[in-house]
């Protein structure tokens, strides 16, 4: 099946640390939440004039159904009510829609770590989103592994939680993983 991306970016996509930092938070509380749920939510950000992607806000979405394996918009008014709130947060923020989030959460000591095949529709017939991120999130000790595969990893030593960010996007060929990278602030916070 041929896909019509909606604009053809350059990878890698570019996360300011600070959104980073946001979706790992977003993340952990749904993992921390009564029988776990996965998280939803709009990312943020600029477009270059060289087709390079910087993501600089993302934002919790109250929306919708959460569960431990997935978010679901039931009907076409909760639909309506997102893409309203989407665009409305662009206007206030005076940034570009770039796509949405959710996070995967590990049950019985595994987390799915792909694109499941609802993922992938909802991707597919969201016409404005260029993006989709995926934060899985799991408990366990740290294992010092650079990402091979351009996603963005992450560990909280605070509460003993793993992150991985990875982003998809929609290229003629079908959805594909695309590298992503952080922009580093430069600041080092000392608690």
């Amino acid at each position: 099946m041929g896909i019509h991306p909606l604009i053809n970016f350059r990878a890698p996509v570019m996360f300011e640390e600070a959104a980073v930092r946001e979706l790992c938070c977003l993340a952990r509380r749904g993992y921390e939440a009564k029988f776990k749920k996965e998280t939803f939510g709009f990312l943020f950000g600029t477009l270059s004039r060289d087709n390079h992607i910087t993501i600089r806000r993302c934002l919790y979405y109250r929306g919708g159904e959460k569960s431990r394996t997935g978010v679901t918009f039931k009907d076409w008014s909760t639909i309506t009510r997102l893409v309203r709130r989407r665009q409305e947060l662009a206007r206030r923020l005076r940034m570009r829609f770039l796509g949405n989030f959710h996070s995967h959460v590990e049950i019985a000591g595994e987390v799915f770590r792909g694109l499941s095949q609802e993922d992938r529709e909802s991707f597919l017939y969201d016409p404005r989103a260029i993006i989709e991120t995926i934060v899985f999130v799991w408990g366990g000790p740290f294992k010092a592994n650079r990402s091979i595969s351009g996603a963005i990893v992450g560990f909280e030593p605070k509460t003993s939680y793993n992150y991985r960010i990875r982003v998809y996007a929609k290229r003629r060929n079908g959805i594909r993983q695309v590298r992503a990278k952080v922009i580093p602030s430069g600041v080092v916070v000392i608690y």
